[in-house]
């Protein structure tokens, strides 16, 4: 009797331990449901300012894939780079490139954008927003989530 509790019990603790890793590494999400990854987050404001209308123009906007990649659009330039979240809740963007169209629009806040990418350290979420945060939890940038286009 003593033998046959310990064959099952390690398959047990096992499980249970397997469990648990897989609770912790669901996607963060936001007060509305809404995953950090694989959502169109279009840009709302950065460095304080409200993004222009982009009319009909492609609208500034960052995808987070569930492989480590983001990919995105400034508002003139496209970007790719990779991210990584820590404790479900810092975030860390690197590796980062753009291609480098010429942007004759002074109302793209661009260099901004690239900015608040460099410079996040953590993330907040609510509701149907992602907000990047500095080390200080400084806001840097405002994402809404919306259906792909």
């Amino acid at each position: 009797m003593e033998k046959s509790w310990m064959v099952w019990r390690l398959p047990v603790v096992a499980g249970c331990l397997l469990f648990i890793a897989g609770c912790m590494s669901q996607p963060m999400m936001g007060g509305g449901d809404v995953p950090l990854t694989n959502t169109y987050w279009k840009l709302q404001e950065v460095a304080g300012a409200p993004m222009p209308d982009a009319g009909a123009a492609r609208e500034a906007h960052l995808i987070l894939r569930d492989d480590g990649v983001v990919n995105g659009f400034s508002g003139c330039n496209a970007f790719r780079g990779e991210y990584e979240v820590i404790n479900n809740r810092n975030l860390v963007f690197s590796r980062m490139a753009s291609t480098r169209r010429a942007c004759h629009d002074v109302d793209i806040p661009e260099p901004a954008f690239f900015r608040a990418l460099e410079n996040t350290a953590g993330v907040q979420m609510d509701d149907r927003y992602l907000r990047l945060l500095d080390a200080n939890g400084k806001e840097l940038a405002e994402f809404e989530a919306i259906s792909q286009p």
